[in-house]
């Protein structure tokens, strides 16, 4: 495996955590330094446009004492945007509330992703209580096929990956990231999913 697949690993990894919510455990390892190195190996791997989001990410990890005061903070920003919040919340995690104007969960999308999954001979977790289309799902799928196909040399997962990664996450995700456009509180999933979709583009490409 090339230096870049296993950085495009442990970002795909990285994403897969942030957004499945923080807890406290997670951001007490966040604030340490050996993960903050491993956001800036990331560099190698992202657009001139999102090296600066990179940035901003790193100095806003390090504006917080520790994990619990990080906790706090991304515990309340991610419930607003993602869970719960007057008047509606403004990006939902899953790909089926993307497929076209107001539509609900369980679309078309969930029912793809389950088929994905059994394909591949794989299934969610029974711990689990989410979509099969969560973002974070969906990057273990992601996951999984490109370790899986860069390790044993299988073309035919890392073009599944490739392919999954341009035409089904890169699409959504891109919609994601313009409905946080206009988020000023808590930039941090804002920035994190402009760096997810430098991930998928350079996954798309490969």
């Amino acid at each position: 495996m090339t230096p870049e697949q296993t950085i495009l690993l442990d970002g795909l990894e990285m994403m897969g955590q942030i957004f499945w919510g923080p807890s406290l455990e997670a951001c007490t390892e966040m604030v340490r330094e050996t993960y903050l190195d491993r956001l800036q190996y990331l560099k190698s791997i992202l657009l001139d446009r999102s090296l600066d989001s990179l940035d901003q990410i790193v100095s806003m990890i390090k504006s917080f004492p520790d994990g619990d005061s990080l906790y706090q903070h991304l515990e309340k920003c991610y419930v607003r945007l993602f869970i719960t919040a007057k008047g509606g919340i403004v990006a939902p995690l899953y790909e089926s509330c993307y497929e076209f104007e107001g539509a609900p969960l369980m679309g078309r999308a969930a029912t793809e992703m389950k088929e994905r999954f059994e394909a591949q001979g794989l299934s969610v977790a029974d711990n689990i209580r989410e979509p099969p289309d969560h973002i974070s799902i969906e990057l273990e799928y992601l996951y999984l096929l490109l370790d899986k196909g860069w390790d044993e040399q299988d073309d035919a997962l890392v073009a599944e990956g490739s392919t999954f990664a341009k035409e089904i996450m890169l699409q959504w995700v891109a919609k994601l990231h313009e409905r946080l456009a206009s988020e000023t509180q808590c930039l941090f999933y804002p920035l994190m999913v402009s760096i997810l979709e430098d991930i998928l583009l350079t996954i798309g490409e490969s």
